[in-house]
């Protein structure tokens, strides 16, 4: 059985200080003048970070000579990057992706949670501090009061603080600090206040706060009480509290006292920032005769057929034919999809039930990577809008999108698209990842 996704990157993009010297980088990077324990460049950025899951063995910057190798424990670092657009290549170990970061400013620190999966790498979460820009983080919420301070909430591993004059919004709607749900994606604007956020702007990107997720397999690393604890199946990461069920195969209700290594489990949650949060687990009883058949896959391919009608589709991913229900989850980019959204040429990675036939019932379906030249339809809020009209680029969800002169604009004028505008863009997926749009729609 193949790996589940979610292999996570946390990457550190730290922009040392003027004149300053970067302790994190080591020696053994090289590139421009300055580099390693020579101390960094007057504004240069430093790339740290940490790779769990199946590693590459190098990490470089794309256009430059930088490169890092990746210890044992998954560290990495590179000094005396360049301002400006930037992409990190990961290669090595059986990885091979490219992920760009967009532009990162002189004086800047940028924090990312990133997802792999095969050759695809995307943003889970960032937190952009420093620099001429505000701050901001862009993730989902992780914690609310009571676990917080009242008018506080954690996101993409941060403290946000908010007060009256903070400005919550949908797109053009206003919502408020009551809006705010776990799992909700959110794009914070704001000033830094010690290890907190004090957020201007908090923009709801993604009201589908309930991400569900089911992982089945074998504990191992577990760790903490029954109020906190988390553990591992394979690489990822669940985690879990006072508020998660647990059930069993006897005859008494299981508890956290029953939840041990080796034991196989079967878990229920949400998606989380680099981890599931389990709202139910299952303890299989110890099998003492034979083990069970595991008919449980998960495969990567690229979709060459689409079939049926929806929810009832039948596809055919690499040589194996998947079918789809009203129950399949279709997600990309860690954001809910519908199953209109899979086309032909696209990367999947499909989670479900194999049958007597070879074929899969697919649970879980994640669009990895949309083909080059490929149509790709993605929804989300404006962030980081440059340029002028027709030729503007801003992000969506961690896509670079890029309009021209024959883009359509639909329910506002390019002029008046503007950062937090909540819209649907659909396009052409380009060679460097980025997404030419056809049409943008507001929402």
């Amino acid at each position: 059985m193949r790996r589940l996704p979610g292999v996570i990157i946390a990457l550190t993009l730290a922009l040392a200080a003027c004149g300053g010297t970067s302790p994190s980088a080591p020696d053994s990077t090289t590139g421009a003048p300055g580099t390693g324990s020579a101390g960094t460049v007057k504004g240069s950025a430093a790339i740290t970070g940490t790779i769990v899951g199946t590693m590459p063995t190098t990490v470089a910057v794309a256009g430059t000579a930088l490169t890092a190798p990746v210890d044992g424990a998954g560290h990495f670092a590179l000094a005396n990057v360049p301002p400006g657009s930037v992409q990190l290549q990961l290669s090595g170990g059986g990885a091979s992706a490219t992920l760009p970061l967009g532009t990162v400013e002189s004086s800047q620190t940028v924090d990312l949670v990133v997802s792999v999966t095969g050759s695809s790498a995307s943003i889970d979460s960032q937190v952009r501090t420093g620099g001429a820009a505000e701050s901001e983080l862009e993730g989902r919420v992780e914690a609310l009061p009571p676990a917080t301070a009242s008018l506080t909430f954690t996101a993409a591993g941060r403290l946000v603080k908010t007060d009256g004059s903070t400005q919550f919004v949908d797109g053009s709607t206003a919502r408020s600090f009551s809006s705010l749900a776990i799992g909700m994606r959110v794009h914070v604007k704001g000033s830094s206040s010690g290890d907190a956020l004090l957020a201007r702007l908090v923009e709801l990107q993604n009201s589908q706060a309930d991400v569900p997720v089911e992982v089945n397999g074998i504990v191992s690393e577990l760790g903490g009480s029954a109020s906190d604890f988390q553990f591992k199946i394979g690489s990822t990461v669940v985690k879990g509290d006072g508020s998660t069920g647990f059930f069993g195969d006897g005859d008494k209700p299981d508890t956290f006292a029953d939840l041990k290594n080796d034991l196989r489990v079967e878990v229920k949650g949400q998606q989380r920032n680099g981890f599931v949060y389990a709202t139910r687990i299952h303890i299989n009883a110890p099998d003492t005769t034979s083990p069970p058949e595991d008919t449980s896959a998960s495969i990567q391919g690229t979709l060459t057929s689409i079939g049926g009608s929806v929810p009832a589709l039948v596809l055919t991913v690499g040589s194996t034919t998947v079918r789809t229900s009203s129950s399949t989850t279709v997600k990309r980019r860690g954001d809910f999809q519908t199953l209109d959204t899979l086309k032909v040429g696209q990367t999947l990675h499909v989670v479900g039930t194999r049958k007597s036939d070879g074929s899969i019932d697919a649970r879980l379906i994640e669009i990895d990577d949309d083909a080059t030249g490929g149509a790709v339809e993605i929804e989300g809020s404006v962030g980081g809008l440059k340029g002028t009209c027709p030729s503007v680029t801003f992000g969506i969800n961690g896509y670079s999108i890029a309009t021209n002169a024959s883009t359509s604009f639909d329910g506002s004028a390019c002029a008046a698209l503007k950062n937090g505008d909540k819209v649907k863009v659909n396009g052409t997926r380009q060679s460097d990842g980025s997404v030419l749009a056809t049409s943008v729609k507001k929402s």
